[in-house]
């Protein structure tokens, strides 16, 4: 359950931040922190594990 999440929620952040890519031509502030919280959270999860 500690790394399904966070990569949920990268996994998330990346679909947003390649629909926002190829509509807007530019990725955005929200998908790009999702996908860095996600990281942070899950290699957090990993080194307490």
């Amino acid at each position: 359950m500690r790394k399904l999440i966070p990569l949920l929620i990268v996994a998330v952040g990346a679909a947003l931040m390649a629909f926002k890519i190829v509509e807007d031509s530019e990725p955005g502030a929200i998908p790009l922190l999702l996908v860095l919280i996600g990281g942070a959270w899950y290699l957090i999860g990993r080194r307490r594990s």
